[in-house]
């Protein structure tokens, strides 16, 4: 079992700024697709940063069954969320295409923000029926389609079942439960929180349990109905974990507390102050236990149902970590911000005989490329927009050297805090710039040699600052990306 890679080990990874797919160790031979079409798994983390496994360098919480995934298939070190907040993510993921061409550009409904500088566009607070989505695209190709969790894409009318999913449980026009312990409707005083609540949860489901944990034994119970393979299947479990409320199950933050007075206790006196903040805090930590538990549950059913060896699976979150919580460093930022920390995500897949064991890719991705990898791993056809804002990712899966790919963008013209207002962004190589749509201003990062965004070089560079700020431009346009406006009752402090 290879070494999970320490603090130090993850900034080179970051620092080296690589653009190919390193598939060593892997097989001698040339790899290929299977002539069967892959079931697909798609594991859908809430909130997950980028360093919050330890695949990642995160070495307080174990999580060696998401670990497993990256040392049995591919790490990719330099993977995005197509925005900073879940609705649109998951939009990208869904249509395969940029938040902002699908006029889903915050949460839904979102966060107003009525005394600020500027007022965000309207916004849908649903998925568009007339998209087509990976599971009507998965449908059309016989695939069995099936969706367990967080949906937050709509309600009547618009949720999974009207959009592709054969079977839907548990998802709704509800982005979080009030609590992550039954009756998941309930706050951790047992207070009703209706809007909160958890519809369509299975049978037998009752006090003492543990929200991942029905969403894991669902999706294994659906495995376990597939094993004769007559039919593939693309299965999205979308976690609600690790989304706010932070909470696990109290053996393990008890646990977690131990642990973390035994550590404190070891240093000297004088390091103790230094490590007092150290993340992940044990009620986190032991989300993410409890969370990596029940990624186990789901791994060892396609082990059990001797499906592993034809699923392809994926691993991934839907923004960067909540900066309260998570561990986000070297990287500035957290959720709701376009800041490394803000959209840096893990992302790790596992297809045996076609991704190389203990692999890694170094190349710039973003959600909407998982869709496009899924439909050309399973023969399925996309469309001309699909093709525009998503990269192809098959040829990265199948250790193909890939060595460059068109820029990313961002766009949130949304408020990131009262003070901090809509926002573009884009990556082109190693270059990053951030447009401030308020005042027209430009940042600009070179992320090799800064990844922690610390020192602006746009007056350094002031042409290519220009250019990517043309670009952006140029992309909103091309995508329709709806502008913020100035706000008539701004009052200047």
């Amino acid at each position: 079992m290879r070494a999970i890679p320490s603090f130090r080990s993850s900034w080179v990874v970051v620092a080296a700024m690589l653009t190919a797919c390193a598939t060593s160790p892997g097989p001698a031979e040339p790899r290929s697709v299977s002539h069967r079409r892959p079931n697909v798994l798609v594991l859908f983390v809430d909130d997950l940063g980028w360093r919050d496994v330890g695949a990642y360098g995160q070495d307080i919480a174990k999580t060696p069954n998401i670990d497993r995934l990256a040392r049995e298939g591919m790490r990719f070190t330099q993977a995005y969320a197509a925005n900073p907040v879940c609705s649109p993510t998951r939009a990208a993921l869904m249509t395969g295409k940029y938040p902002a061409r699908v006029d889903i550009n915050d949460w839904i409904p979102g966060t107003p923000f009525p005394q600020a500088r500027m007022l965000p566009p309207s916004d849908l607070d649903q998925l568009p029926l007339a998209e087509t989505t990976l599971a009507e695209r998965l449908r059309d190709r016989g695939y069995a389609t099936w969706n367990v969790g967080k949906w937050h894409l709509g309600g009547e009318g618009f949720l999974p079942q009207d959009q592709g999913f054969a079977e839907n449980h548990m998802g709704s026009h509800t982005g979080h439960p009030a609590s992550h312990h039954f009756p998941f409707g309930h706050d951790a005083h047992g207070k009703p929180a209706h809007t909160h609540a958890v519809p369509g949860l299975p049978s037998g489901v009752g006090p003492g349990d543990y929200l991942a944990d029905v969403q894991a034994e669902v999706a294994a119970r659906l495995i376990r109905g597939a094993r004769n393979g007559a039919q593939p299947f693309y299965l999205q479990l979308s976690f609600f974990a690790v989304h706010t409320p932070i909470e696990a199950k109290a053996a393990d933050v008890e646990r977690q507390r131990t642990a973390r007075r035994d550590r404190l206790a070891a240093l000297p006196p004088d390091a103790r102050a230094a490590h007092e903040d150290a993340r992940p805090r044990p009620a986190f930590a032991a989300m993410l236990e409890n969370l990596d538990s029940a990624v186990g549950t789901v791994l060892a059913a396609l082990d059990a149902a001797g499906l592993a060896n034809d699923t392809l699976v994926v691993f991934t979150s839907d923004n960067g970590g909540l900066d309260s919580v998570s561990n986000n460093r070297p990287l500035r930022g957290g959720k709701r911000s376009l800041w490394e920390g803000g959209i840096r995500v893990p992302l790790l897949v596992r297809w045996p005989g076609v991704v190389a064991p203990a692999s890694t890719c170094d190349l710039p991705v973003i959600t909407q490329d998982v869709h496009r990898g899924v439909c050309a791993a399973t023969e399925a056809p996309v469309d001309d927009a699909v093709v525009a804002d998503a990269f192809d990712l098959l040829p990265a899966w199948r250790g193909e050297v890939v060595a460059t790919r068109p820029p990313l963008f961002w766009h949130f013209p949304q408020h990131e805090t009262q003070e901090v207002g809509p926002r573009g962004a884009m990556r082109d190589g190693t270059w990053k710039a951030i447009e401030d749509f308020a005042t027209g201003a430009v940042l600009l990062f070179d992320l090799a040699r800064d990844p922690g965004e610390t020192t602006d070089l746009a007056a350094a560079e002031p042409a290519r600052a220009a250019a990517m700020q043309a670009a952006m431009q140029t992309w909103r346009q091309r995508v329709g990306a709806a502008m913020p406006t100035k706000n008539p009752a701004y009052i200047t402090r």
